[in-house]
């Protein structure tokens, strides 16, 4: 009887594990490029193991109203991907590549300034996995990954990037 449990807590466990594996092998993916040679791909769980996530509220440039999101720190996402300092990247330009191809750019200041995000969860709808939707004819939504800037002067109009449904960053230097 004794051997019965141990070998039912051994199971229990082990399942626990694999179901924890599996958790991480479905979190969306970010890859990272340096010079169109991947580097690194992190998922969304080894980023919240490994950085600081907040709450942000601010304008919204493409659902053009306020939005709250949990969103890790732009500068501390790409350190984390690249494993420099930002400080070093200057001269670099950033290109942010959405699942549908799109393309947009940040210069390496730029990407190091205050008020920029890499948002993963839309906080106005409820779940993880859901979002509102960007385009209301094709139900478009920004998952997996958003940029989105919090200081009213990052606005496409000045050359701030906002690209959604974020899967890889280049780092070209």
């Amino acid at each position: 009887m004794k051997y019965i449990k141990l070998l039912l807590m051994v199971t229990l466990l082990i399942t626990i594990a694999c179901d924890s594996d599996n958790d991480e092998d479905n979190s969306p993916t970010i890859t990272f490029r340096v010079d169109g040679e991947q580097v690194k791909v992190l998922s969304r769980a080894q980023m919240q193991d490994a950085l600081q996530a907040f709450s942000i509220t601010y304008y919204d440039t493409v659902h053009e109203k306020t939005k709250n999101m949990r969103a890790f720190l732009l500068s501390d996402v790409l350190e984390l991907g690249f494993e420099m300092q930002l400080e070093n990247l200057a001269n670099s330009t950033v290109n942010f590549i959405a699942l549908d191809g799109f393309e947009d750019s940040a210069t390496g200041v730029q990407a190091n300034e205050e008020g920029g995000y890499v948002a993963f969860e839309d906080l106005d709808v409820e779940g993880i996995e859901n979002w509102e939707p960007v385009a209301l004819e094709n139900n478009n939504d920004p998952a997996p990954f958003y940029v989105v800037w919090t200081n009213p002067e990052q606005v496409p109009d000045n050359e701030y990037p906002w690209p959604y449904q974020l899967f890889a960053i280049d780092l070209q230097q």
